[in-house]
């Protein structure tokens, strides 16, 4: 295998001394060539002597963001005069910082310095190797500014999402992996690098720094490393000395932070970046070192006699051989030839944005060379096929006939290899158009879909039989592959046409659409980063178009969240107001937590209840709708009504929340529930869980907010905690303890009303039914009279006894004489 570490600093002073034993073992263990970066114009010359020295270094010149401070008045000057007597070199390292170290430099400064040398490796016609630290939207703005690179831009050390991948890779990015990478989960980082064109990737250490987490005895060490332990420093030593229990861990993570870093560690990378893109080392290898050859061979490179033909772009140094070549394959090149218009055969390979790897395959096929398609390529190879007219007609061996069987017999049949090639053909298409093929790749893509839509995404669902699918048999011509590209990364130009035609296809349960459609909205607008608002602006607006109407198959949860965005994004009308019809239809189908969603402020990290006007809003917009509708269902209405009082039982937890938004939620709840629930205790708990939060607050703000709480409509047991609330103020308890004791009033009226029943039930039973009701005397009451025939004393006697006689006829209590003895008159109180 062949090796090419895209980035590392063997000019640095810590291993300077050790350059040539470093660089002699790393060549021995595979590693063919160093693209070495100097920082400062203090190791400028450092760099360049090592270029001169060592054929397998690359060197390169720039102004890291840390010493931007340290430049010299002319500084830029010396940096053109290094280009223009060391033609062999690159741009780099360049770049942006605002992390820890970087926030002790001026970031204004910083963005100055790096345009000046970015634009300078654009007019040189030469790659650079750019540092970012926490700044890849400023980043991705400036390069899109300066851009596109057709020498290519290296963003080494990559760290960054796997949503902005794409659009770095659009101004001609190409993304370098070090130990680094290893600090990442293993999941984040696993999508980062699937999101990553296979002809992008590259390979660095980035040494002395960014040692890989590996076991000791895999490692390379550099020779006579202060940090390592005095038995000594080879691998050998360190792996001994751990065997025999001392400070040293049996692998790297326990070694000391400052122990350096030995290019050949890059074997490290390559095993660690291979196991998560599911590739052999080898072919990872071998991939990785033709993207760094490519992306240094620009003139006066060392790398431009590794490729033989030299840059592919058109602008090697023999183009006379290169037309006659292309001549002999193409009708358009032979006829411009003929004619000698050179010049607009250039514009014609301009036009096409023809990529450096796909015109060296046209290259190769040509020469009658072997070649290989792919699905990264084969779009753009069909692009150049038919424009240049490699067809049939020309040659019985013809590129255009190759690779159209390529794509019926390879790609289509294949779920995962159709959607690559869509999505890496994206720029071709537009030119291929007319002749059909956007049409061919979305029939084939529909078809699959249909035969088996677990290929859009798994749904969630609790059913049994989702467990008992069993696919079409037909679903056997195709080759499913269940760790399948997803079609929600191919650009939305092409995504939105896709989908549409798919709905109306009605070949693929609207389930599974949806579906897709709401992993496109998180991929490329709830989780894409702030800086790609444009774009989030026109996804969201897609997403809108592209979902169903149907009450129930969206998540609430999603459909806030596109709202939310909606707005946010300054989305057109028609996209707002299209989520809010949505959510009115299934308002009472949201939870608590969905509509915080709404009161959040801006940004992933957003929390708490910012605004609530949102909220409000769509409570209203609810209520206007079902009122339209003619329905006598008010099943809604009572939902909506319980999850308000939920709502603002989770807002009072929060200490942000202010008095004068929960007193705004609270009417609203009040106004929601008036008429649908019978008891305000969800008013009172979260006026209670209000009070807790904000111990602050004064007895006058007290009792501001609790003047939406209606004391009568409390239930008994809420009564009872509020009675008990120390926390409420006085006044609100002594309504609470009225409202208590008109409670207990009519629940004992209630119960001696039912007593008169029973008794008098049991009279007729006993006695029958008297018609001589003159017998009970005027003055006695009721209790009196059962008392006399039941001797024991009830419950409903104890109650007497301490309220006073209850009548049957009313929820008063009057005063009873009928057991009062003259010598001493037993005056009865009456219970209010």
């Amino acid at each position: 295998m062949k090796l090419f570490d895209a980035h590392c600093h063997l000019q640095d002073p810590r291993i300077i001394t050790k350059a040539p034993q470093i660089i002699s073992s790393a060549v021995a263990s595979g590693v063919s060539a160093f693209a070495v970066n100097g920082v400062s114009e203090k190791d400028w010359n450092l760099v360049k002597e090592m270029g001169a020295k060592y054929p397998s270094v690359v060197p390169c010149f720039g102004i890291h963001p840390w010493y931007v401070a340290e430049r010299s008045p002319r500084w830029f000057e010396t940096l053109k005069s290094l280009f223009e007597t060391t033609p062999t070199a690159a741009v780099g390292e360049i770049g942006l910082d605002k992390g820890s170290k970087g926030r002790e430099i001026d970031f204004s400064e910083q963005v100055t310095v790096f345009r000046q040398q970015l634009e300078l490796a654009k007019e040189l016609n030469k790659p650079a190797s750019v540092h970012c630290v926490r700044a890849f939207g400023d980043l991705l703005e400036i390069l899109k500014s300066v851009g596109p690179f057709p020498s290519g831009v290296m963003l080494h050390s990559y760290l960054g999402s796997a949503e902005m991948v794409p659009e770095f890779a659009k101004v001609g990015a190409y993304f370098s992996f070090s130990g680094f990478l290893m600090s990442m989960s293993e999941k984040k980082a696993k999508k980062m690098l699937k999101a990553v064109p296979s002809d992008r990737i590259l390979l660095e250490t980035d040494s002395p720094d960014a040692l890989p987490k590996a076991e000791l005895g895999s490692l390379y060490f550099v020779d006579g490393d202060p940090s390592l332990p005095e038995e000594g420093n080879s691998a050998q030593d360190l792996d001994s000395a751990s065997n025999d229990k001392s400070n040293v861990s049996s692998d790297s993570t326990k070694l000391p932070k400052e122990t350096l870093n030995h290019p050949a560690n890059i074997h490290m990378v390559l095993g660690y970046v291979a196991r998560l893109l599911d590739m052999k080392n080898e072919e990872l290898a071998e991939l990785s070192y033709q993207n760094a050859v490519r992306l240094f061979s620009y003139e006066g490179s060392k790398m431009l006699l590794e490729r033989g033909t030299g840059d592919v772009s058109g602008h090697n140094q023999n183009h006379s051989t290169t037309h006659e070549m292309l001549a002999k394959r193409s009708s358009k090149v032979s006829s411009l030839l003929e004619r000698n218009e050179i010049d607009e055969l250039r514009l014609i390979l301009r036009d096409l944005e023809v990529d450096p790897e796909t015109f060296e395959l046209v290259e190769r096929f040509c020469n009658g060379c072997e070649f290989k398609f792919t699905s990264d390529t084969i779009v753009s190879v069909l692009c150049i096929a038919y424009y240049l007219g490699m067809n049939e007609e020309q040659s019985s061996n013809n590129l255009l006939g190759k690779a159209s069987e390529f794509l019926e017999q390879r790609v289509f049949p294949s779920w995962s290899e159709t959607v690559n090639a869509l999505r890496s053909g994206d720029k071709s298409f537009d030119k291929l158009t007319d002749v059909g093929l956007v049409d061919l790749f979305f029939d084939s893509l529909i078809e699959k879909a249909s035969y088996d839509p677990r290929l859009l995404g798994e749904l969630i669902k609790n059913r049994v039989e989702t467990d008992d699918y069993r696919p079409n048999p037909r679903r056997r011509l195709f080759v499913i592959d269940w760790k399948s590209e997803d079609l929600i990364t191919i650009p939305l130009r092409l995504y939105e046409p896709l989908m549409i035609r798919a709905i109306k296809s009605r070949s693929i349960p609207v389930e599974y659409i949806v579906l897709s459609v709401c992993k496109y909205a998180k991929k490329w607008v709830f989780d894409a980063e702030e800086s790609l608002s444009g774009q989030k602006k026109e996804a969201i607006e897609a997403v809108e178009r592209l979902l169903p109407h149907q009450r129930g198959l969206i998540s609430c949860e999603l459909l806030f969240e596109s709202l939310k965005h909606s707005i946010w994004l300054e989305a057109n009308s028609e996209c707002r107001n299209g989520f809010m019809i949505r959510i009115c239809k299934q308002l009472d189908m949201a939870k608590s937590t969905d509509l915080k969603i709404l009161s959040r402020g801006y940004g992933e990290k957003a929390e708490g209840f910012e605004n609530i006007e949102l909220v409000k809003t769509v409570v209203k917009s609810f209520y206007t709708y079902y009122a339209n509708e003619d329905s006598e269902n008010v099943s809604h209405f009572v939902k909506v009504a319980k999850l308000s009082e939920e709502f603002l039982f989770l807002a009072a937890s929060e200490a942000s929340l202010k008095l004068e938004a929960f007193v705004e939620l609270a009417e609203m709840t009040v106004a929601i529930s008036q008429g649908i629930l019978s008891y305000s205790d969800g008013i009172y708990r979260a006026i209670d869980v209000f009070l807790e939060s904000h111990r602050y607050l004064t007895e006058s703000e007290k009792m501001e907010v609790c003047k939406v709480l209606e004391c009568s409509k409390l239930s008994q047991e809420g009564c009872e905690r509020a009675a008990k609330n120390q926390k409420l103020p006085l006044r609100i308890v002594v309504q609470v303890l009225f409202v208590s004791q008109l409670q207990i009033r009519d629940t004992v009226a209630k119960e001696i009303k039912g007593m008169e029943k029973k008794v008098d039930e049991e009279e007729e039973e006993e006695i029958g039914v008297s018609s001589d009701e003159d017998e009970i005397e005027n003055d006695e009451c009721v209790v009196h009279r059962w008392k006399k025939k039941k001797k024991k004393t009830s419950v409903w006697g104890q109650v007497k006894r301490k309220f006073g006689c209850l009548t049957s006829s009313s929820y008063s209590v009057d005063a009873c004489t009928c057991d009062v003895k003259k010598k001493k008159k037993k005056i009865h109180h009456h219970y209010i």
